[in-house]
């Protein structure tokens, strides 16, 4: 038996909580969603598993590796469509040889998935509470009764090939059809690990931490009961521990806070002095000022979600909250490398630089001018983030895309240099964009971006073919924000230069 877990994407219903990464990726007690899911497949020998994702998979792949750590083969696929995330069956040969089951990882159901019939399809779906009066599988989809959930179990076989082009919805309406015509099985299940909104999150822990969750568990010493601590964690005699509570690793709990119950303090958190947390998470990372009272809410950095009013702030007061997570530090060797050497070539090429100048403000009439831009990584908030002016020829210099050549150089590249010097941008890294021109980013893409360096020499001018493919500017970026090292900025450097010397190629 095989196991296909699909990753599900950015979702409204989260306020933004997985704008940087999948939901499935959020914190359940100790550990990612994901990793409970994998776990439980694990115990019931399941060790061949299909990861499809579209959303950072880079971050999904930096979690579970190759699957070595369980024992299990992992295989990663990319869904290129949110909407018809099912293609990817076409290259898994092994759901025609044997039983496999599709999981959205959203929402999984606590069950043995050995005891599922192999000769039929079978779907767990859930009961709202109080509104089942029996297992009626017909009944499954109705308004207020029972409905399926993501999870199927099918035998071997083609059935594959009939869900490659569905959306979610027409899978979820076939499967059904297919209940109503007794082709298929459908099993109630109480227990799910239930993600998909901020409020299911936060009930979800609230079971897990109660040991209400079959199969489940949560690792870190026991120090009272239903209270969990990591290690490295630093709690003031005055603190108020109140279980079914969760601290996670290298935390700081000041004096006179009260902590509990059904409460989650992720890893690497300081709650300062005489806050009360309840009934909450809070993710990794993550600074609670001092006197904050807070109940039913999931924070993450400077996001607030209140789950009982299903409403988002950012809170831009970084001594009420803030991230704790710090920027690389910064390379002062290799800035300063970066600075000497664009001073030399500021100096070498000076002609060139005043004769372009006075060409492009007498002949085309662009003159030398300077684009505020967004410093580089820069967290959520771009409106807040720090700005660097960048000089250039014309007021459009950055805004078109130009391909590696003369034009790019003189405009862009030349006048750049100084922004080089002063240590402002480096000479090679993503394109620099203006905070407009980010926020007007598709989500994966402005993740990605905010993450990576800028530089006056880009992925996407040396190897797209055509710059202005919005398609091709993402998997340019995407790529670079994956290989930066000094060899690759190296490597890009030189085929720039190849370009300008030979610039057919």
């Amino acid at each position: 038996m095989i196991a296909v877990v699909l990753l599900p994407g950015p979702s409204v219903k989260m306020h933004g909580l997985d704008a940087q990464q999948s939901l499935s990726l959020l914190p359940l007690g100790d550990r990612p969603i994901l990793q409970h899911i994998i776990e439980s497949l694990v115990a019931q020998g399941i060790t061949s598993i299909e990861l499809i994702t579209g959303h950072a998979p880079e971050r999904v792949e930096a979690l579970l590796g190759n699957g070595d750590r369980w024992g299990c083969t992992f295989r990663y696929h990319l869904a290129a469509q949110y909407d018809r995330p099912y293609r990817s069956l076409k290259v898994i040969a092994e759901t025609k040889t044997e039983p496999w089951i599709l999981i959205h990882a959203e929402r999984y159901p606590c069950v043995n998935f050995r005891s599922a019939s192999l000769s039929k399809t079978v779907l767990y779906y859930v009961t709202p509470r109080g509104s089942f009066n029996g297992p009626d599988p017909g009944t499954i989809g109705s308004n207020n009764n029972s409905d399926w959930w993501g999870t199927v179990v099918f035998p071997p076989g083609n059935l594959s090939e009939i869900l490659w082009n569905k959306t979610p919805d027409e899978l979820r309406d076939h499967l059904l059809q297919m209940v109503s015509n007794a082709e298929a099985t459908a099993i109630e299940t109480p227990d799910w690990i239930d993600g998909s909104t901020p409020e299911a999150l936060l009930e979800t822990q609230a079971r897990l931490l109660s040991r209400r969750l079959n199969g489940l568990m949560i690792s870190g010493i026991e120090r009272q009961p239903g209270v969990w601590i990591s290690r490295n964690v630093v709690v003031h005699p005055t603190v108020e521990l109140s279980g079914p509570l969760y601290i996670g690793p290298n935390c700081r709990i000041n004096r006179g806070v009260k902590l509990g119950p059904d409460a989650v303090i992720s890893a690497d958190c300081i709650v300062d002095t005489n806050t009360t947390i309840e009934h909450s998470l809070v993710i990794a990372g993550s600074y609670i000022g001092e006197g904050l009272e807070l109940s039913k809410a999931v924070v993450n950095h400077n996001l607030l979600i209140n789950v009982r009013l299903g409403t988002r702030i950012d809170i831009f007061e970084s001594f009420l909250l803030g991230g704790l997570n710090q920027s690389p530090r910064q390379n002062w060797f290799g800035r300063s490398i970066q600075s000497i050497l664009a001073l030399l070539l500021i100096v070498l090429l000076l002609p060139i630089s005043l004769f372009s100048i006075i060409y492009y403000a007498m002949v085309r009439h662009f003159f030398y001018t300077s684009i505020q831009m967004v410093k580089l990584p820069v967290e959520d908030n771009v409106r807040l983030s720090s700005n660097y002016p960048l000089p250039c020829v014309g007021d459009d210099a950055w805004r078109v895309h130009r391909p590696a050549g003369w034009g790019a150089f003189l405009r862009q590249f030349l006048p750049g240099l100084f922004a080089v010097f002063l240590g402002r941008i480096s000479f090679v890294g993503l394109p620099p964009k203006s905070a407009e021109e980010i926020q007007q980013l598709p989500l994966e893409w402005r993740a990605i971006y905010q993450k990576g360096r800028a530089g006056l020499i880009t992925e996407a001018c040396v190897a797209a073919t055509d710059t202005e493919d919005e398609t091709q500017r993402y998997l340019a970026d995407a790529y670079y924000a994956a290989k930066q090292n000094w060899l690759h900025d190296l490597k890009l450097a030189s085929q720039y230069i190849v370009r300008l010397i030979v610039p057919a190629l």
